[in-house]
């Protein structure tokens, strides 16, 4: 049976230090903001107000831990070379696979219905969108980015990807709706989303997947995101009779039907060697591929 070395527990615990000063600065940053101009935009841009506190404080906490404390590149927090291609690449993933998990519950007893609403959409739609675009960011700055590199430095990436995938879906247990089921799921997507970080897309892959899963199920299909439901007009979605297939009032991150998606998006990024064939000396990208 193997033995966990001194030293091994050491670098683990070093890390922890570290990413327990990353989240005391982010989580001060975000009261602070909250308290300082609360409220703004009201209910309309409730989503994207916590989005942009979320994305300010972890931002702040990369520059501060990463960058200035714990001399990390900007390379090695995910933020490679075409970036921008990147997220775009991730946006059309994530957008087609949250389609796949409608149609996959539309099938299996789940609907979807149109209501025409359009005068009021954009009203509703667009606040929302820039609320998703912000929250996306902030969690792949709160779960990938610097957390991730720097738990892989110390216990190597299939490990930290385990750790990271376990506190992501306990992060999401206080949702409305949630059952164990929601949260293997949300798991499984924070693996997913973790192959995507250590991929040569990095962190405009990862932000572009969660973008298009997210805005795919919300703004698409008006389904429920991890629990939330966003009233989004024009389109109507309703569960099926089985919440253990398309995830009931949790959302489809709650069924089966994601379960199967995500699988097939995991597939997909590990088949694609272009996105593992180049990574920059040194890089944890290069675990990853093997």
């Amino acid at each position: 049976m193997a033995r966990v070395s001194f030293a091994a527990v050491k670098q683990f615990g070093i890390a922890l230090a570290w990413l327990v000063l990353f989240t005391a600065i982010s989580v001060g940053v975000i009261i602070g903001l909250s308290e300082a101009v609360p409220g703004w935009g009201g209910n309309t841009w409730f989503v994207a107000r916590n989005g942009i506190y979320g994305v300010i404080g972890f931002g702040v906490a990369t520059v501060v831990v990463g960058r200035l404390l714990n001399k990390r590149s900007w390379s090695e927090m995910g933020w490679r070379p075409r970036t921008g291609a990147s997220f775009a690449h991730g946006l059309a993933l994530g957008a087609a696979m949250a389609t796949l998990a409608i149609l996959l519950a539309v099938l299996l007893g789940a609907r979807v219905s149109f209501t025409g609403d359009w005068n009021v959409w954009a009203g509703i739609a667009l606040p929302l969108i820039v609320g998703l675009v912000f929250a996306a960011l902030g969690e792949e700055l709160a779960f990938r980015g610097y957390p991730l590199q720097r738990l892989a430095d110390a216990i190597s990436v299939i490990p930290a990807m385990l750790v990271v995938a376990l506190l992501f879906g306990l992060a999401h247990t206080g949702n409305d709706n949630a059952t164990t089921f929601a949260i293997i799921n949300i798991s499984l997507a924070a693996i997913w989303l973790s192959l995507a970080f250590f991929s040569t897309g990095g962190m405009g892959l990862a932000w572009g997947a969660h973008l298009g899963w997210n805005a795919g199920l919300a703004v698409l299909f008006d389904a429920p995101v991890s629990g939330f439901r966003f009233q989004v007009p024009v389109v109507e979605y309703t569960p099926g009779s089985q919440a253990w297939v398309d995830g009931g009032a949790f959302g489809p991150e709650g069924g089966v039907v994601t379960t199967i998606v995500l699988m097939a998006g995991t597939l997909y990024l590990l088949t694609r060697r272009a996105l593992f064939s180049a990574p920059e000396p040194g890089s944890s990208a290069q675990v990853a591929a093997a």
